[in-house]
């Protein structure tokens, strides 16, 4: 898409910490049950690996890198411009929201023909982790997880 030009993405400030959003806690609950099985084991395995390596030295990284994502599902925003209709984008759009077990959904987003689309998981709502693009003459603003809008402008992109 070489008409194409994409903003970065921004985080949207919401409320402070993990007051966020309530419903963060439901996306989080395959996370958390990895991260009370999975740590204690990958800890234990590195220690044996090494036994003169300081805890410290196992445990802080393995606790760094369980949180990251957490961090990545908080909500973020990003534009695709263009110099023609933004329209002709939904198809490009649908396709790599697709690819990344998006749906769209039946109901609009809001009045001003947004498009929302989510993913069919088990322990999510429809609302959660969900993506909403608002339509413009001549972009796309497309807002959701972080992570989710990292990996569809690499989509898009490629």
């Amino acid at each position: 898409m070489k008409s194409v030009t994409f903003s970065e993405i921004v985080r949207i400030q919401q409320q402070p910490g993990f007051l966020r959003q309530v419903q963060t806690w439901r996306q989080s609950l395959p996370w958390a049950l990895t991260l009370l099985a999975g740590l204690p084991l990958l800890v234990g395995v590195l220690h044996l690996i090494d036994p003169d390596t300081p805890l410290t030295y196992i445990v802080l990284p393995a606790l760094i890198g369980a949180v990251l994502p957490v961090w990545m599902l908080g909500p973020g925003r990003f534009e695709m411009r263009t110099r023609f209709d933004a329209h002709y984008m939904l198809g490009t759009l649908d396709e790599a929201l697709g690819g990344l077990g998006y749906r769209r959904s039946n109901s609009s987003a809001s009045d001003n023909g947004g498009i929302r689309y989510f993913r069919p998981r088990p322990w999510l709502r429809g609302q959660e982790g969900a993506i909403t693009v608002a339509v413009q003459p001549h972009a796309l603003e497309v807002v959701g997880p972080v992570g989710c809008l990292r990996l569809l402008q690499h989509r898009i992109a490629c």
